[in-house]
This record gives C-alpha cells, structure tokens and sequence, in this order.
C-alpha cells in the first residue's frame, strides 16, 4: 500500500484568473506547470499561456490541454485505446514489476495495452488527451486499493472509455499562439514573452517526495516500470542541494531573477511560506503585495512598477 496524500498540487485556474484579470494580465507563463489544467481555465477564458516541465507527461498533457485547439478523441478511435486491436502483438507483461504491490494482473495487463496504443496515436493533441483520460483511471485504481469500499467496480476498459471521453469537455479555442515545452525554468522563461510568470516552487526535496500519482505516470509514459523520476531533478536549481534554508531561497531567487523580464510575478506559498517569498520578492521587485483569499490560498505579487 502507498501512501496517497489528499491532493496533488492545487491550483486554482479561477483564482489565477481574478488575479490576472484585476491586473490586467493577458497572458502567463508557468515553468512548473505540473499538470496544466489551471492554464486550460485561462486559456478558455481567452488568456495567452504557455508552460513547462521536466516531467515529459505532464508535457504530453500539455499538448492536448493547452497547444490543441480543435483536436478530439471520437469514439472509435476511443475503442482503439482502451481495448487490443486484432493481429497486434502487446507488451502485456511491460508493467509485472507493479503486479501484487500496486495493481492487479488485468490491471497491469492493461497499463501495457494502453502504453502502446497510446504511442501509436496519430497527433500530439490526441495522445495528450489520451494521456490525460488514463492518468485518471490509474488515480482511480490507486484509490480503490486503498479505500476499496468508497468506489465501485468498473471494467478497465470502461472506466478508460468515461476518462478519455470526458477530456472532449477541455479542448477550446482561443486565438493565441499557446505553447508547452519539456525544460527546465530557465528555457521556459527564455523562450516566451508573458505578461505574468506564475510560480508554485518545489519544496524543498520535492523529488523525494513527488506524489505517486506523478512519477507513475511518468515511468508508464517511459514504458520502464523501475523509472527514478529523482534523477530529473539531481542537477536542476531545485536538485539534491536546496534542503537548507540558504540553498532554497537562493534557488528561488534564480527563478525570481529570470523572470526579470515579466511586468508581474505571481508566487503561490502556503501561511507558513509566506514571509520567506515575499522576502525574497522584496529584492526582484519594488511592489509586492500579500493576497490570501482564505487559509489554504495566498499568493505573493511581484510588480515592476
């Protein structure tokens, strides 16, 4: 049994909006984006966003949530995800290794059938909406295992039919040139000009803690069941040397730094964060101010002028 925190990382796209909007911010750059569902929310609302990650699903989500405009998964090319095609050789013991200790044999069997479905689909804003739809079955399964009384029953491939289909529901339009990359901050911010960077910082060891939910997911798109997502981390800003409080803030101030450019930074911390970001912000920017629209939600802004 793995231990499943109450949520991955929260992130409002309303009230990243209000703020955008009550400032007038037409488009954003996040270089943490996680899964970019906060940037699908601006997006449809008629923002400029774009994003990155080290995390190459989250990338792939990204393409299917924020690059694509008009692309959907219809029905049958549904079916030809969540089932085998006839004549086709699977990978069905890709994902043994998590038989028992995480999933069932059927679930594993079809953790491989989707892998190679889903790499074998035509377009970027297809496979990251499939991408998206199945992360929620593999949520779903988590779940179950632990708390096997509070969700029913569903056949794999029917409850990868409902997720997949519900993805239709994201898929907007908006004029703007949207973008995702998989990098670092620093090529994110680099590669794009934004009226606002919008910042989640990891904490401090965030790999060693990263929600199973996550490197899952990652280690399924890899097709590699033992993938260590901590060695993406190892060398970044926010590696193996920002657990004590010296090393952490000057990591955070190399992001503040290359956000120079931005009229406005938006920093998300929690009450406890609060004072070291708005600290820190004080040396990068003249204006700061403290929202806390309630207990769980603060955010520290970082004006030029």
């Amino acid at each position: 049994m793995i231990d499943l925190p109450g949520r991955t990382r929260r992130v409002s796209g309303t009230r990243l909006l209000d703020l955008c909007q009550a400032r007038g911010i037409t488009s954003i750059v996040d270089p943490f984006m996680g899964l970019p569902l906060h940037l699908n929310t601006l997006k449809r609302h008629g923002m400029g966003v774009h994003g990155g990650d080290l995390l190459e699903w989250f990338v792939r989500a990204g393409e299917g949530l924020v690059v694509n405009d008009f692309t959907i998964l219809r029905e049958s090319e549904v079916a030809e995800i969540v089932e085998m095609l006839p004549g086709r050789i699977y990978p069905t013991d890709l994902f043994r290794a998590w038989e028992g200790a995480f999933f069932s044999e059927d679930q594993c069997r079809y953790l491989g059938v989707w892998y190679a479905n889903v790499h074998g689909l035509r377009s970027d804003g297809q496979t990251g909406l499939a991408v998206v739809g199945l992360w929620h079955v593999l949520c779903h399964w988590l779940l179950k295992a632990r708390y096997p009384d509070d969700l029913v029953d569903v056949p794999p491939s029917e409850l990868a039919w409902h997720y997949i289909r519900e993805t239709e529901r994201w898929v907007v339009e908006n004029g703007k040139r949207n973008t995702v990359r998989r990098g670092d901050f620093a090529g994110t911010l680099g590669a794009v000009q934004a009226d606002a960077v919008y910042l989640a910082p990891p904490g401090r060891s965030g790999a060693k803690r990263i929600d199973a939910r996550v490197w899952m997911w990652e280690a399924w798109w890899h097709g590699d069941p033992y993938l260590n997502v901590e060695r993406l981390y190892r060398d970044t800003v926010f590696g193996g040397t920002t657990n004590d409080d010296a090393s952490y803030d000057r990591a955070v101030g190399e992001v503040l730094h290359a956000a120079d450019s931005a009229p406005f930074v938006i920093v998300q911390a929690t009450l406890r964060d609060a004072a070291r970001f708005e600290r820190l912000m004080h040396l990068h920017r003249p204006r700061v101010e403290v929202v806390a629209p309630d207990p769980d939600e603060l955010y520290v802004i970082g004006a030029k002028a």
